[in-house]
């Protein structure tokens, strides 16, 4: 006669703490993921062939030293336009995604530089990923 209300075998225990664990650990990666970020703003230089993407970070920490890092940037160019995309990844976001993080109103810049095969002339530059023109400002 079977127990209504046996206990699990052993290997159904382990493989149900081995489940929980790895969704742990894949929880703690989230919050520090790298992420593609809009471009807004850019500089170029004079003789057109170094633009300068003006990223808005948040806060530095209290050593001064930024939270964001550079992980990737991308660029192509073709004859009418230059598109570029930059990823970032805070190193100080929280690693468990429900901690609530402070956030202020307050931007601080990141540059983030590319160099063109040609000079950008008439061309466009657009942000990659959303396809939006990107604003060049004096710098």
């Amino acid at each position: 006669m079977a127990r209504p209300y046996a206990s699990a075998p052993v290997p159904r225990i382990a493989a149900s703490c081995l489940l929980f664990v790895s969704q742990i650990a894949l929880l703690a990666g989230c919050g520090r993921q790298s992420y593609w970020d809009q471009v807004f703003r850019v500089t170029v230089s004079g003789d057109e062939r170094t633009i300068v993407a003006i990223m808005t970070i948040g806060p530095p920490k209290a050593d001064g030293t930024s939270c964001y890092e550079v992980t990737d940037k991308e660029s192509e160019e073709s004859a009418t336009q230059v598109s570029i995309a930059v990823q970032l990844r805070n190193n100080c976001a929280p690693v468990f995604p429900w901690p609530e993080e402070f956030t202020s109103l307050e931007g601080y810049p990141l540059k983030v530089e590319f160099r063109l095969k040609e000079p950008l002339a008439a061309r466009k530059i657009i942000d990659k990923f959303s396809g939006e023109p990107i604003m060049v400002i004096d710098g």
